[in-house]
């Protein structure tokens, strides 16, 4: 769930008087923005400059992006990369506008992701997105748009979003440097018991005990990471690998298993139940429970409670009154 930030988030763009920006969500990994362009007129607009490197997913509209030299058509089947420092000039042919979804990513995280594919450009290059635009795929465009929604609507986690985000930027990098006919560099196989495989486990056991612990909470990826001493890019990827889930799936089970555990103990009120282990609403709770178990809250609250009642009764049975 998105949630008030401690501070203002930076401005992705240098604001001009056509440009209307609204943070949507805002995390030391990643900040996301609707931003909506009025053009007055068809004529090429005054220079602007990236303040950020950021990813952009036009989603309305068609604007011409002069850069380096080069004018570059973007419509919604387009993915936008800027990098920070960047000039550029915008044009709107179409006379429409545009508005667009906006994410700026931690610069650390956006490195590594680079790094996948292009490690030497990644360690060295200020410019950090090679390329200004690649083809949009319909599964990135939905991504998006679900991510974009989420956080308009406050709904869901902040973990969930960061990660779901991190996924999204490798796979528009992923299609990017595929669609340059770009492999990605293949990581040495480990030893199973190398220093760096160990220093990967226990990682993941500091991650796994900090979310036992604290699983009710809305922690971050950037607060999870500090703990397990590693970047956030790190820890998701390594985290998966190792234990077959996102950090935010092994949350959820977490917090499920719990419920299960306090229903069958005959907790009643399925609200406050849902509030203290991090569900936004009694009905989020309710679905996740139900998607996960096949039955609603209430009904195996009321299955759990006879079925003990019966297995009571057998014991008793089987006892016999106390001797004298």
């Amino acid at each position: 769930m998105s949630r008030a930030p401690e501070h203002n988030p930076p401005t992705p763009h240098d604001p001009l008087r056509t440009l209307s920006i609204q943070p949507l969500h805002h995390s030391a990994s990643v900040s996301v923005y609707d931003v909506c362009c009025r053009p007055r007129d068809l004529q090429r607009g005054a220079e602007e400059w990236s303040l950020a490197h950021q990813v952009v997913f036009p989603r309305r509209g068609i604007f011409e992006r002069e850069t380096g030299g080069r004018r570059l058509l973007a419509d919604v089947n387009q993915v936008l990369f800027f990098n920070r420092e960047e000039s550029y000039r915008v044009a709107h042919p179409g006379g429409c506008g545009d508005d667009c979804t906006v994410f700026v990513f931690d610069d650390r995280l956006s490195r590594e992701a680079v790094q996948e594919w292009d490690p030497a450009w990644a360690e060295s290059s200020e410019r950090l997105f090679r390329f200004p635009q690649i083809a949009s795929d319909a599964r990135a465009f939905w991504w998006q748009d679900l991510l974009r929604r989420a956080a308009l609507a406050g709904v869901g986690q902040q973990l969930q979003l960061e990660e779901e985000a991190l996924g999204l930027l490798r796979s528009v990098l992923r299609s990017g440097y595929r669609q340059q006919g770009a492999q990605p560099r293949r990581a040495q196989p480990e030893l199973p018991r190398s220093p760096t495989s160990r220093l990967h486990a226990e990682q993941v056991q500091r991650t796994r005990l900090l979310l036992a612990r604290r699983f009710a909470e809305d922690l971050s990826l950037e607060a999870l990471a500090q703990a397990a001493h590693c970047s956030s890019f790190h820890l998701a990827r390594l985290f998966r690998a190792q234990c077959g889930l996102s950090l935010h799936q092994y949350r959820h089970r977490l917090r499920l298993r719990e419920a299960l555990r306090r229903l069958a103990e005959g907790e009643s009120d399925l609200s406050a139940l849902a509030l203290s282990l991090g569900f936004s609403s009694h009905s989020h709770f309710s679905d996740a429970f139900r998607q996960a178990f096949g039955l609603s809250p209430s009904r195996s609250r009321a299955w759990l409670s006879a079925r003990r009642l019966g297995e009571m009764s057998k014991i008793l049975e089987v006892a016999g009154p106390a001797r004298p």
